[in-house]
């Protein structure tokens, strides 16, 4: 097979997820589809090595970094500050949930597979890269397969709880009339705000996609100097995303910055093909071995979040459901959260102005909060939970 035929399959396979993605509005998601369909395609003879042959392997080691570096452009610290009770909810209830795992999994399935799962558990393909990245340098590529399942499974547990969470919130929020009448009248706070000059801001001569692109790779390799100063203790990712929060902040990098490169799609079929590479080594028997840890992680994750959920509705005010519907975004993250919100709004209201209103209340929250999780927390958990393993 030719470089050039492997690559085609990878990527063929990929836009396959997407369109079924789309066609299911992320109810079957892109990761699910392609890691069915490639698991299948292994078991029917896809040769093992078709990454390395696609060279995409080599590529996805320098791209990933540039990644997660556009995630922290992606992070509106004005909206974390307005939406601050969201933040606190959402990354105490992921935080708990990943801890409830570590604490409880390991007496039922053990201690490496529990690790395993855990950051997983907290977000999506981010920290599914550091993990497997990790394991593999450690030699524990059994774990790969079970990565991949918790992944690819995570949001059949997460979406059907949140749904019908939000619809018994949207029923409580509905039987005030203020509420309606507040929220129906709220805009965006960010209309019309600061176009204030950032100290690192480049001219206007610089805006290119290739300088963008050259940016996010300048504080990617920051990111791997910092964090070969802390010999390891602080992973790489970690620095990646923090710095990318820091120069977009700056005016250094742009805000959503691997959109304006030319290369987004790229980056992302690039770093996400890559998750896949341990189904060649997956067996039916081997994945059906790694179904009661699955049931295992993700129940010991949503009961940590309910319960952490309850908690902090009480100390901030809020509903239980909406608190642990915050929590739960971790398990589908953006453009899930979005999705969720406006059909929950559609559903319950009984005219155009109950849905707006609805709308204006749940989907700034979610959307928030699955920032929160997946893009923030998800990675600053993985990279504690690798120096256990």
């Amino acid at each position: 097979m030719t470089p050039t035929i492997a690559f085609s399959i990878l990527l063929a396979v990929f836009v396959c997820g997407e369109i079924v993605a789309e066609k299911t509005r992320a109810i079957l998601s892109t990761t699910l589809v392609v890691a069915v369909v490639l698991l299948v395609a292994f078991w029917c003879g896809l040769p093992a090595d078709i990454f390395d042959t696609a060279c995409v392997t080599a590529i996805s080691n320098v791209l990933i970094g540039i990644l997660i570096t556009s995630l922290g452009t992606m992070i509106d610290l004005p909206e974390l500050k307005r939406q601050w009770k969201t933040a606190v909810i959402s990354l105490a209830g992921v935080v708990v949930g990943v801890a409830l795992i570590i604490l409880v999994a390991p007496m039922v399935i053990g201690r490496e597979m529990a690790l395993a799962g855990a950051p997983i558990f907290a977000g999506a393909n981010a920290a599914a890269l550091l993990m497997i990245h990790t394991i593999e340098e450690k030699g524990l590529t059994d774990l790969g397969g079970f990565i991949v399942l918790v992944l690819v499974t995570q949001n059949f547990i997460g979406i059907p709880i949140a749904s019908q969470l939000l619809r018994r919130d949207a029923r409580a929020f509905l039987r005030d009339p203020s509420n309606v009448a507040v929220y129906a009248a709220s805009s965006d706070p960010n209309a019309g705000a600061r176009s204030k000059r950032a100290p690192l801001q480049l001219p206007a001569l610089f805006d290119k996609p290739t300088v963008h692109l050259l940016k996010l790779s300048i504080v990617a390799a920051l990111s791997q100097k910092a964090a070969a100063l802390t010999q390891g203790k602080i992973h790489f990712f970690i620095f990646a995303l923090l710095f990318g929060i820091l120069f977009s902040e700056l005016g250094f990098l742009d805000k959503h910055a691997l959109s304006k490169t030319g290369s987004n799609t790229f980056v992302i079929f690039a770093t996400t093909i890559i998750i896949f590479t341990n189904l060649a080594k997956t067996t039916p028997a081997q994945l059906g071995s790694m179904l009661v840890p699955l049931l295992v992680v993700l129940g010991t994750g949503v009961i940590g979040v309910c319960i952490c959920g309850i908690v902090a509705a009480k100390l901030l005010k809020v509903s239980p459901e909406l608190a642990i519907s915050l929590g739960l975004s971790c398990t589908f993250g953006f453009p899930t959260t979005m999705l969720m919100s406006q059909e929950v709004a559609k559903a319950m209201a009984s005219n155009e102005e109950e849905r707006i209103a609805l709308e204006n209340y749940i989907l700034p929250k979610m959307v928030t909060a699955g920032f929160v999780t997946v893009t923030i927390a998800s990675v600053l958990i993985a990279g504690v939970i690798v120096t256990m393993l």
